[in-house]
């Protein structure tokens, strides 16, 4: 899945960013999912005293509302963004906000200093209120997203530079590419490395959930291995070399 951040004071334009490359995705038949990060602490999306509601609050961990032109499923805890990330199957996910999270990014604002406030590595293009004045910032385009060839130019550059999500392990558990994920994601951006540099995709151990493939660290890939290994070695059929396989039904 890949995944790109839309970062920025409020009122700057970012939701429309979102919007229009939402649309411009979904012409090329991709599954898109959004995240919309709200600051507001005490924030709740269902009704109060809504049936639903009364669900939630009686203790249920997920509440889900089927009706006929949707289906929300609402947690009753707050998440990170990667605990989110996990739970989502698509082909794009668009983040509006998580501003502190390290992916490829796309700043909005409405004037220079507004802009370099989120500015970083990370950073595809600027976009926002301040692309009425501007074309270009730190040598980087500034583009409009309510008018429509520059919005379509902002679907070309995410579907160019933008890779799928890096697996976000903590430092100590990998850095085999000789960087943090965080330095990766910046690396990549800015051209000095490429998507397959990250080298926990070369493991000789795979771990998929569902069909999902589940990115593990190599402590847990070694475990893995030998405990697998130190079991069909005793078996039958045992060739070595063999690429083994296994599946359980949970």
């Amino acid at each position: 899945m890949k995944v790109v951040q839309v970062v920025g004071y409020h009122n700057t334009g970012k939701t429309t960013v979102v919007k229009e490359l939402v649309k411009r995705l979904k012409m090329g038949n991709s599954k898109v999912a959004t995240i919309k990060h709200i600051h507001e602490k005490n924030f709740e999306l269902d009704k109060q005293n809504s049936n639903s509601y009364v669900h939630k609050k009686a203790g249920a961990d997920l509440t889900i509302i089927s009706a006929g032109s949707e289906t929300d499923f609402l947690y009753n805890k707050p998440m990170e963004l990667l605990e989110i990330a996990c739970k989502i199957s698509a082909d794009w996910l668009i983040v509006e906000g998580f501003n502190q999270f390290p992916l490829p990014n796309i700043v909005c604002g409405k004037t220079e200093q507004e802009v370099d406030d989120f500015f970083n590595k990370r950073t595809l293009f600027v976009s926002g209120i301040i692309s009425k004045t501007k074309q270009s910032y730190r040598n980087l385009p500034v583009l409009n997203s309510m008018v429509p060839d520059q919005a379509d130019q902002i679907s070309k550059l995410v579907l160019k530079k933008v890779f799928p999500m890096l697996p976000y392990v903590e430092d100590k558990c990998c850095n085999l590419c000789g960087l943090t994920c965080s330095k990766m994601v910046e690396a990549i951006v800015q051209g000095d490395k490429k998507y397959e540099d990250c080298l926990i995709r070369q493991t000789n151990v795979h771990l998929k959930i569902g069909g999902r493939e589940i990115q593990i660290v190599p402590f847990v890939q070694q475990i893995l291995e030998n405990n697998i290994l130190a079991l069909v070695q005793e078996l039958d059929g045992w060739e070595k070399g063999k690429t083994i396989e296994v599946k359980i039904n949970n």
